[in-house]
């Protein structure tokens, strides 16, 4: 079993808590955000000012918790903070969790951002479950590492969304997601299987150097403004299946080691196929300008 690396000896751009420094370890310590008011962070504050944290949050609030450990009951008590009566789902408005652990499942079903969401750098070492949330700003996931299944499915991105080198390790489920603006997944990398069906792209679609390395469906898929999978990887089955490219796309230099299944793809611009590589059987009934049949 490979030895986890040390930790980092440089300390955050914000205020950090420090909890359980050791100058033969871990110089830093805990490198969660303070709660305003207090020298530690939420994960580390005394309980009776951790329930006056949370008792004073309401529906629609501002969160911090930039580099915290949550545990599945610290992130329970957060959102269960944050729930609005009326529908019975959480609601927050900027969320900052840029280099935050989750040591456990992370549920965020049915969450709505109203601001930005920021997830850049997390860890999430459980299932991350965000079935259908809504992200009304923009959305970061940049740099996150997903050690567990992942479910995107239905949720609803209406900013910039960006999963750019994030890591997928185990299954990446999307189906039914829309994406209103900027999709980037530029560099990501998806180790299991990764589920794009039925996943509607309203605007540009952002998948330059992404590596596939199981299974990757993006059936019946719909992609509205360019879309790009330049030099990405697919090491496995890449099945396009009866998805529709609306404006122009581009595969050039696209590596495809598996069988490669375009049947009945619908391309409404120019699709740019140059210098791609197809290790396996290749599909190309595909039709131009005509609606996408099932």
């Amino acid at each position: 079993m490979s030895t986890p690396p040390p930790p980092s000896s440089t300390p955050p751009p914000w205020p950090y808590c420090g909890r359980g420094a050791a100058p033969a370890a871990d110089i830093i310590g805990c490198r969660g955000i303070r709660v305003q008011g207090h020298t530690a962070c939420l994960a580390h504050l005394a309980s009776t000012d951790r329930y006056a944290y949370l008792y004073a949050l309401a529906p629609g609030a501002n969160i911090d918790h930039r580099g915290t450990t949550f545990t599945q009951d610290l992130l329970n008590r957060l959102l269960n903070a944050l729930r609005d009566p009326t529908t019975g789902h959480p609601r927050a408005g900027d969320a900052k969790f840029e280099s935050a652990t989750f040591k456990d499942d992370a549920k965020f079903e049915s969450v709505t951002f109203e601001g930005d969401a920021k997830f850049g750098s997390a860890i999430f070492k459980g299932y991350a479950w965000f079935q259908s949330a809504t992200f009304e700003g923009d959305t970061s996931f940049g740099l996150a590492t997903f050690e567990g299944d992942v479910d995107f499915g239905s949720a609803i991105f209406k900013g910039d969304a960006k999963f750019a080198s994030a890591t997928f390790k185990r299954y990446a489920e999307f189906r039914w997601a829309t994406f209103k603006a900027i999709a980037k997944f530029g560099w990501a990398t998806f180790e299991d299987s990764a589920v794009f069906k039925r996943v509607t792209f309203e605007s540009d679609a952002v998948f330059e150097l992404a590596a596939f390395e199981r299974h990757t469906l993006f059936g019946s898929a719909t992609f509205e403004g360019d879309t790009s999978f330049r030099r990405a990887t697919f090491k496995a089955i890449a099945w396009f299946r009866r998805a529709t490219f609306k404006a122009n796309t581009c595969l050039r230099g696209a590596t495809f080691e598996g069988d490669a299944d375009f049947g009945s793809v619908t391309f409404e611009g120019d699709a740019d196929f140059g210098f791609a590589t197809f290790g396996g059987n290749a599909e190309f009934g595909y039709r131009r300008g005509e609606p996408a049949s099932e």
